[in-house]
């Protein structure tokens, strides 16, 4: 749920953007109503709040249980070595997919705070 929103809010601030850009002429002046834009951009940038606001618990939460995932993984795979990952390669493997498993689910929950941030302070 929380790419689709972070998809949707980027794509509202792409297509403004998009739609500002066209509107500016050579010599840069502009050729409609500023305003117009600037009421776009703050009913865009009042649904970015309004979704921080209700998604901030939900991805404070995966970013915690993320990282500490990791770190029972790898606090597993070194110090029970011989109970986890030693005696046989499906627990090795299983370790393995589970640690990257939790790396990508990280990379995601920063990819799009990264990602939404970047578009919204480029407007």
């Amino acid at each position: 749920m929380n790419y689709i929103v972070m998809n949707f809010l980027y794509d509202q601030f792409s297509q403004l953007n998009d739609e500002f850009s066209k509107h500016i002429g050579d010599e840069g002046e502009f050729s409609r109503n500023f305003g117009q834009f600037r009421r776009r951009h703050q009913a865009i940038s009042r649904s970015v709040q309004e979704a921080d606001r209700f998604l901030m618990i939900s991805n404070a939460a995966h970013f915690c249980c993320q990282i500490v995932t990791i770190i029972l993984v790898f606090y597993s795979a070194v110090f029970y070595r011989d109970d986890t990952v030693s005696l046989d390669p499906v627990p090795a493997v299983l370790y393995i997919m589970w640690l990257t498993t939790s790396v990508l689910g990280l990379s995601l929950t920063a990819g799009q705070a990264i990602i939404l941030n970047h578009t919204a302070s480029i407007l």
